[in-house]
């Protein structure tokens, strides 16, 4: 398959991972559970399966659809960037701490871990698959309802993730910094986007009740930002270069971990500057955030 097949391939997958996404968060939240736990346990099991996806032949349908696209839509370092700065912000710094540890360490061992697994018995059952929670069905409406938006950003962001990859690769820069560049500038545009709609609380519940500033939302955040940027790739790429060269390893996570966090810090502060009228994100952390919190 050339280049062109897969990006749209891959974009297709991309689109329906960053759907499953937010079903799989706003499932969770309802619940009463944090969003950026919530996020952090849909990287882990992403980055898990991207470690058994690593199986599949490269160039093929099959891991343009799952690999390059859904698991790289289901997965977002943006989110997680945002989620670092938020907590931060408002003073929960040991919540900010688990969020990095739990991503930049976690995700590579469980991708290793996935990669062992399937070399064992994973790729002789019906194929990975993604466990998802069951769907609430007073709130079906609610999914789909944002599926149109979430599906077209998520589109169009992994197919830049993936052009851009593939640049790299024509260009004869190693795939990494592709990853490192789609993942900083993913994580300073949702800082920019999230500061301006100010619309989730610390724990990403809704502000408002569904509206245009939703949509906007959902399309230019969990669709665009979450296609563009990618934990479970990230994750492969720090085992796969750990073996041979430990130091590369530690680099990528790095480097990727702080121009992200930057970049969203910037992006946040940016927004806050344009738009100064709009109240600051600790003066509206009213005590339903910190109920939330402590679940």
């Amino acid at each position: 398959m050339n280049h062109s097949e897969l990006i749209l391939i891959g974009s297709v997958g991309g689109g329906l991972g960053a759907w499953v996404r937010i079903v799989v968060r706003d499932e969770f939240v309802a619940r009463g559970i944090a969003s950026w736990r919530v996020v952090i346990a849909i990287n882990l099991l992403g980055s898990a399966l991207a470690g058994v996806a690593v199986r599949l032949n490269v160039g093929s349908f099959e891991w343009a659809l799952f690999t390059l696209g859904f698991l790289g839509g289901f997965t977002t370092f943006s989110s997680m960037c945002v989620d670092v700065v938020v907590q931060w912000i408002v003073g929960r710094r040991r919540s900010s701490a688990i969020i990095v540890l739990s991503t930049m360490l976690g995700g590579p061992l469980v991708a290793w871990f996935g990669s062992m697994v399937a070399g064992g018995f994973i790729m002789r059952s019906a194929g990975p698959a993604v466990a998802i929670v069951p769907l609430t069905g007073r709130r079906l409406p609610h999914h789909f309802s944002g599926l149109l938006g979430i599906a077209a950003g998520g589109f169009v962001g992994t197919g830049l993730r993936i052009s851009f990859q593939f640049l790299a690769q024509v260009v004869g820069y190693p795939v990494w910094t592709a990853t490192a560049l789609v993942n900083s500038i993913g994580a300073g545009f949702a800082g920019f986007v999230f500061r301006w709609l100010c619309s989730l609380d610390a724990n990403g519940v809704p502000r408002h009740e569904p509206s245009r500033r939703l949509n906007i939302e959902r399309l230019l955040i969990f669709g665009f930002a979450g296609g563009l940027t990618t934990v479970s790739t990230l994750a492969v790429e720090i085992v796969s270069a750990f073996p041979s060269a430990p130091l590369t390893a530690g680099m990528i996570g790095l480097v990727n971990l702080v121009c992200g966090v930057a970049a969203a810090t910037i992006g946040w502060w940016i927004a806050r500057r344009v738009f100064p009228e709009r109240e600051s994100f600790v003066a509206v952390h009213d005590s339903h955030s910190s109920i939330q919190e402590t679940k």
